[in-house]
């Protein structure tokens, strides 16, 4: 999954959780999302945060349970 669809996806299930009235964690898991950004130097996608080959780990584990 790109970076700007696991944004989309999340930002979907704002809206649910907005609705439901439980928006604290995905306020949290967004931010985690925006700060773990591929940066697209070198000819690779490297994580902003962690400087592994995005998606990186922090990104992995949050699309597995997305899903």
């Amino acid at each position: 999954m790109k970076h700007n669809e696991l944004l989309t996806e999340i930002n979907r299930r704002l809206e649910v959780a907005l609705y439901n009235g439980d928006p604290q964690s995905i306020h949290a898991l967004r931010a985690v999302v925006e700060l773990h950004t591929p940066n697209g130097y070198h000819h690779a996608n490297v994580c902003d945060v962690c400087d592994a080959i995005y998606p990186c780990p922090t990104i992995e584990a949050i699309e597995k349970e997305l899903k």
